[in-house]
């Protein structure tokens, strides 16, 4: 018996919807010849027709059904093919905590940034039902290609966060309950990849919500006394008198553009530009900026925007941190600090850098784990994503182009070049011309 037959449910909202719009992720009723995918399907619609607008699981589920409906109005078939996968795992993922008996959640790491697998965590603190622990494990072993904080057998959790009754290391745990329930990677789809662009552009009151959930459920995430003190030494004098405006700038590797919704980077003069305008409307005499980077290049140009005599900004951005100027390894690996050894002290000074976003009044940022979970942590902070697929200006460059521009061009990429609806490739693909074949331009 599933357990909305009780009837202690409040009147359903109803994600019913949800089914169709992760169609084509389901499997083919027509060819189920035990009835097992018909099964499936009718107690997915049942669990989720009776969702209750009060669940916390309502808003979870909500931010998957804007994500699925923009994916379809944006013609981009990979993007909503993705969408429908991980829409379709993260309801599967919610029926079993919903729907089995267990008297633990496990949440071992997955080979992912450390913000994944914070997510991860807040993730089972949201959806676990009351009062059942949620036991993390991030003791590595020693082959990752992402998640390499520490020596191998290092509990990276532990030194992070404190335990509480509610959640705390797999590895302080004396007796390791059978009846576990192992959920090994994010829930949310608005968690994943380029889905995370999609996040910024929810409705308010629907984000709103979604981030009041998180936070109150994010409490048990209570970081060790050391990573607090460090804490305090950096914002404890920052006070209401002050306009602090925070900017969390990723390192433009190919991963990273990839992994965008707009499907580009944007410029460390994109978030100048856009700091500079937020501190030209704010009255407030102090003006404080952080800066939390793992590109080198960034801190260069920000120090030299903000760290000046004649300016009125209080520039903040922790040395001793470690980051890199970027490129491709001699391995063709992008030289990212997460795609290299770290140590735990890296991890803390990511979660540092995270908890200080938090503390400030704006957030300038792109699509990131660590972006989102200073979002989420401070429901209050004022969020500007860079999403959009051309940069501020892009009408003046076009006009004024730094390199010549023609009005035709012959194919030469084997086996097509796409042809799409707009300057980027986030926008409608229309269709493909083949080597040989001459395309007609505007000259602009």
């Amino acid at each position: 018996p599933l357990p909305w037959k009780a009837g202690a449910m409040a009147v359903p909202e109803g994600f019913e919807d949800l089914v169709q719009l992760c169609a084509a992720a389901l499997p083919d009723i027509n060819k189920d010849p035990t009835g097992e995918h018909q099964q499936l399907v009718n107690a997915l619609r049942e669990f989720l027709r009776n969702i209750s607008s009060a669940d916390v699981a309502a808003s979870v589920l909500t931010g998957a059904r804007h994500a699925l409906q923009a994916c379809r109005a944006a013609g981009r078939p990979s993007l909503s093919s993705y969408a429908c996968k991980t829409s379709l795992s993260m309801v599967k993922k919610i029926l079993a905590l919903r729907c089995t008996e267990y008297t633990a959640v496990f949440a071992p790491y997955h080979d992912n940034g450390l913000f994944a697998n914070i997510l991860q965590v807040c993730d089972a603190l949201l959806l676990t039902k009351a009062g059942v622990p949620v036991l993390v494990d991030w003791r590595r072993k020693g082959l990752e290609g992402h998640f390499q904080y520490g020596p191998e057998g290092f509990d990276l959790w532990s030194h992070l966060f404190e335990p509480t009754e509610r959640c705390r290391s797999a590895a302080d745990s004396t007796a390791i309950p059978e009846d576990g329930l192992s959920m090994p990677s994010r829930i949310n789809c608005l968690f994943m990849n380029m889905l995370r662009g999609y996040l910024w552009s929810l409705p308010e009151d629907n984000l709103n919500l979604l981030r009041s959930n998180y936070a109150a459920a994010m409490r048990e995430l209570r970081p060790r006394l050391h990573i607090q003190k460090k804490l305090g030494d950096i914002c404890g004098h920052w006070t209401e008198d002050a306009y602090i405006v925070g900017v969390h700038k990723r390192l433009a590797c190919s991963e990273m553009v990839a992994c965008q919704l707009s499907q580009r980077a944007p410029s460390n003069a994109e978030y100048i530009m856009r700091v500079r305008k937020l501190f030209a409307a704010s009255t407030k005499l102090q003006k404080i900026l952080y800066l939390a980077t793992d590109d080198s290049q960034a801190v260069l140009d920000f120090q030299a925007a903000f760290d000046r005599d004649d300016t009125d900004v209080n520039f903040c951005c922790r040395e001793g941190v470690k980051r890199s100027f970027g490129g491709v390894r001699d391995d063709g690996v992008d030289n990212e600090v997460h795609r290299n050894p770290c140590m735990e002290e890296d991890a803390e000074d990511a979660l540092l850098d995270a908890l200080c976003l938090a503390k400030c009044e704006e957030l300038i940022c792109v699509d990131s784990n660590l972006s989102i979970f200073a979002a989420l942590q401070n429901p209050r902070l004022r969020l500007h994503a860079l999403s959009s697929i051309l940069p501020e200006g892009w009408e003046e460059d076009a006009n004024h182009p730094s390199e010549v521009v023609h009005e035709a061009y012959e194919v030469v990429f084997a086996p097509m070049v796409f042809v799409r609806k707009g300057p980027s490739t986030a926008t409608e693909l229309t269709g493909a011309r083949k080597p040989g074949e001459v395309v007609r331009c505007t000259g602009r």
